[in-house]
Protein backbone atom coordinates (compact mmCIF):
# COMPACT_ATOMS: atom_id res chain seq x y z
CA UNK A 1 0.00 0.00 0.00
CA UNK A 2 1.21 3.30 -0.96
CA UNK A 3 1.26 6.29 1.78
CA UNK A 4 -0.19 9.18 0.26
CA UNK A 5 -0.62 12.37 2.20
CA UNK A 6 -3.91 13.58 2.27
CA UNK A 7 -6.86 14.38 4.41
CA UNK A 8 -10.18 13.36 3.32
CA UNK A 9 -12.44 16.82 2.75
CA UNK A 10 -15.33 17.16 5.07
CA UNK A 11 -17.94 19.71 5.83
CA UNK A 12 -17.27 21.08 8.83
CA UNK A 13 -19.90 24.29 9.34
CA UNK A 14 -22.52 25.94 7.99
CA UNK A 15 -21.64 29.83 8.02
CA UNK A 16 -25.01 31.19 8.57
CA UNK A 17 -23.83 34.71 8.63
CA UNK A 18 -22.62 34.19 4.67
CA UNK A 19 -25.99 33.46 3.55
CA UNK A 20 -27.44 35.24 1.27
CA UNK A 21 -29.92 35.64 -1.28
CA UNK A 22 -29.65 33.67 -4.60
CA UNK A 23 -29.42 36.69 -7.15
CA UNK A 24 -31.39 33.86 -9.58
CA UNK A 25 -34.45 33.43 -7.42
CA UNK A 26 -35.18 35.31 -4.57
CA UNK A 27 -37.30 32.00 -3.29
CA UNK A 28 -33.49 30.44 -2.67
CA UNK A 29 -30.42 31.25 -0.95
CA UNK A 30 -26.96 30.66 -1.35
CA UNK A 31 -25.97 28.98 1.90
CA UNK A 32 -21.88 28.29 2.46
CA UNK A 33 -20.86 25.21 4.18
CA UNK A 34 -17.15 25.61 5.31
CA UNK A 35 -15.10 22.73 4.05
CA UNK A 36 -12.21 20.99 6.34
CA UNK A 37 -9.72 22.25 3.76
CA UNK A 38 -9.63 24.32 0.49
CA UNK A 39 -10.21 21.80 -1.88
CA UNK A 40 -7.27 21.10 -4.97
CA UNK A 41 -8.64 22.03 -8.56
CA UNK A 42 -8.71 17.88 -9.48
CA UNK A 43 -10.79 17.48 -6.06
CA UNK A 44 -13.33 19.80 -7.62
CA UNK A 45 -13.91 18.44 -10.66
CA UNK A 46 -14.48 14.74 -8.89
CA UNK A 47 -17.20 16.78 -7.11
CA UNK A 48 -18.58 18.02 -9.87
CA UNK A 49 -19.11 15.48 -11.66
CA UNK A 50 -20.07 13.49 -9.18
CA UNK A 51 -23.60 16.24 -8.87
CA UNK A 52 -23.60 15.93 -13.13
CA UNK A 53 -27.15 13.52 -12.53
CA UNK A 54 -29.68 14.90 -10.55
CA UNK A 55 -30.94 12.26 -7.95
CA UNK A 56 -34.10 13.49 -6.96
CA UNK A 57 -36.52 16.67 -8.00
CA UNK A 58 -35.36 19.26 -5.58
CA UNK A 59 -32.15 18.80 -7.12
CA UNK A 60 -30.49 22.09 -6.84
CA UNK A 61 -27.31 23.62 -8.05
CA UNK A 62 -24.00 23.24 -5.53
CA UNK A 63 -20.39 24.30 -6.21
CA UNK A 64 -17.10 24.70 -4.76
CA UNK A 65 -16.03 28.09 -3.77
CA UNK A 66 -12.21 28.31 -2.32
CA UNK A 67 -13.03 26.55 1.01
CA UNK A 68 -17.22 26.34 0.81
CA UNK A 69 -19.49 24.62 -0.41
CA UNK A 70 -22.17 26.87 -1.68
CA UNK A 71 -25.80 25.71 -1.97
CA UNK A 72 -28.54 27.73 -4.17
CA UNK A 73 -31.54 26.24 -2.23
CA UNK A 74 -34.23 26.70 0.55
CA UNK A 75 -32.31 26.37 3.19
CA UNK A 76 -34.39 23.59 4.68
CA UNK A 77 -33.77 21.61 2.27
CA UNK A 78 -30.03 21.16 3.30
CA UNK A 79 -31.49 19.41 6.02
CA UNK A 80 -34.19 17.09 4.52
CA UNK A 81 -32.10 16.52 1.09
CA UNK A 82 -29.08 17.76 0.07
CA UNK A 83 -26.73 16.88 3.11
CA UNK A 84 -26.85 13.46 2.43
CA UNK A 85 -26.05 14.26 -1.28
CA UNK A 86 -23.20 16.22 -0.33
CA UNK A 87 -21.94 13.66 2.07
CA UNK A 88 -21.63 11.40 -0.99
CA UNK A 89 -20.10 13.64 -3.28
CA UNK A 90 -17.27 14.81 -1.16
CA UNK A 91 -16.81 10.93 -0.83
CA UNK A 92 -16.70 10.28 -4.45
CA UNK A 93 -14.31 13.06 -4.69
CA UNK A 94 -12.25 12.12 -2.21
CA UNK A 95 -11.78 8.65 -3.15
CA UNK A 96 -11.02 9.88 -6.80
CA UNK A 97 -8.76 11.82 -5.81
CA UNK A 98 -6.71 9.55 -3.44
CA UNK A 99 -6.99 7.11 -6.62
CA UNK A 100 -5.13 9.85 -8.64
CA UNK A 101 -2.84 10.40 -5.81
CA UNK A 102 -1.86 6.97 -5.39
CA UNK A 103 -1.44 6.74 -9.46
CA UNK A 104 0.96 9.38 -9.74
CA UNK A 105 3.19 7.78 -6.55
CA UNK A 106 3.39 4.27 -8.45
CA UNK A 107 4.48 6.42 -11.43
CA UNK A 108 7.17 8.60 -9.56
CA UNK A 109 8.04 5.26 -7.48
CA UNK A 110 8.44 3.39 -10.78
CA UNK A 111 10.74 6.98 -12.77
CA UNK A 112 12.84 6.78 -9.65
CA UNK A 113 13.33 3.09 -9.87
CA UNK A 114 13.95 3.18 -13.65
CA UNK A 115 16.32 6.20 -13.15
CA UNK A 116 18.06 4.19 -10.42
CA UNK A 117 18.60 0.70 -13.04
CA UNK A 118 20.45 3.40 -15.48
CA UNK A 119 22.84 4.83 -13.12
CA UNK A 120 23.84 1.60 -12.05
CA UNK A 121 24.13 0.00 -15.65
CA UNK A 122 26.24 3.73 -16.54
CA UNK A 123 28.56 3.45 -13.79
CA UNK A 124 28.76 -0.42 -14.98
CA UNK A 125 30.03 0.57 -17.97
CA UNK A 126 32.32 3.48 -16.76
CA UNK A 127 34.09 0.74 -14.97
CA UNK A 128 34.50 -1.25 -18.44
CA UNK A 129 35.29 1.87 -20.60
CA UNK A 130 39.24 2.30 -21.25
CA UNK A 131 39.89 5.78 -22.17
CA UNK A 132 44.04 5.53 -22.81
Amino acid sequence: MIDIEFIDIKIVSLEDELTVESPNNPALRYVYLKLSQTPPPLWTKHFAESRKVARHPRWRHIWIDRKFIVAECVPDELETHHLRDLKQDIAFANANYRKYLEQQARTDIHSRQSQSLERDRLREMKDRLKFD
